[in-house]
């Protein structure tokens, strides 16, 4: 993750207490749903990247994990900038997370009130002037959970347990990450906490819906991108084997951004590959303002009239 260290601030909802209780329900079952959102440096001030993208999928992942709360867009989205602009003009990640502060047992959500915290992650000396270092990536044995456990769209806490174990695994055998698979059809999934894109013959693929990985917002960034510039890309199904004739391999994430890999299990990739070059440029001139500006996808934090529009 670019983020370095720990939080630099938490702002917390007026509502909510100045800090999680250990025995918290949220702290104890994982019962918190959570958004990742970058804000960059522009020419014009430090701008959040698709907030409302990422504050309408904090919502759907609340109402289907069943969360009560009084939040609703117009409300997020100030609380959000109001975080943002506490870290200085140098941009930062931000974590929108609802969780419960209550200390009950039980995992009866309606029983709970939950409140909205900002954890806000500096990423001072990010200039986006040059591309990122290749990872080697692995299979992991442990797959996503199936769509019939647990709705691949919700972004609950609780869930990463799994990618913190595939992860773990990885990193203890030599690898930086883990690609892991559909517990279904076997097929490649993701990333334990990005997408994935192959490149093969100037064709990008990723993974589609169907095979139980999250719809990452910097993946529908980089397929948006694409088609900008004319490559040609689509999402289907993803075998393990076509990692290993992949002539390009890279993760897309909200706070890794793009990572190109280097090796998946041994068989080499290009991390400088044209298309990931391509795409990885103009995403860090979108995300910064100085390039394909018509899509909207900026919401600068100086801009308090929308963030209190309807």
């Amino acid at each position: 993750m670019t983020a370095q260290g720990s939080a630099l601030r938490t702002v917390w909802d007026p509502a909510g207490p100045a800090g999680l209780p250990f025995g918290s329900n949220s702290m104890q079952h994982g019962t918190a749903v959570f958004e990742g959102i970058r804000c960059y440096a522009t020419e014009r001030g430090p701008a959040v990247f698709r907030l409302d993208d990422h504050l309408r999928r904090l919502l759907a992942s609340a109402r289907h994990l069943g969360v009560p709360h009084d939040y609703d867009l117009p409300r997020l989205r100030e609380r959000v900038l109001a975080a943002a602009r506490t870290a200085g003009p140098d941009g930062a990640y931000l974590r929108p997370v609802l969780y419960t502060p209550d200390g009950q047992l039980g995992v009866d959500l309606a029983r709970f009130r939950f409140v909205l915290a900002v954890e806000v992650y500096a990423t001072a000396g990010d200039t986006g002037t040059a591309l990122p270092a290749g990872v080697r990536l692995t299979v992991s044995p442990w797959r996503r959970p199936a769509a019939s456990s647990f709705p691949t769209q919700v972004k609950a806490t609780g869930t990463y347990v799994v990618s913190a174990l595939a992860r773990t695994a990885a990193v203890a055998q030599g690898f930086d990450d883990a690609i892991q698979l559909d517990p279904v059809s076997g097929r490649v999934a993701e990333a334990t906490v990005a997408n994935v894109f192959l490149a093969r013959d100037g064709r990008l693929l990723t993974p589609w819906l169907s095979d139980g990985l999250l719809a990452g917002i910097t993946r529908d960034t980089v397929l948006v991108l694409a088609r900008r510039l004319g490559i040609e890309v689509a999402e289907g199904p993803v075998e393990p084997a076509d990692l290993r004739r992949a002539q390009e391999v890279f993760l897309t994430g909200t706070a890794a951004e793009l990572v190109p890999a280097t090796e998946v299990d041994g068989h080499r990739t290009d991390p400088r590959g044209p298309l990931f070059r391509a795409v990885a440029e103009a995403f860090r001139d979108t995300v910064r303002g100085r390039r394909f500006q018509d899509l909207g996808w900026l919401t600068h934090t100086s801009e308090t009239h929308r963030a209190n529009a309807v």
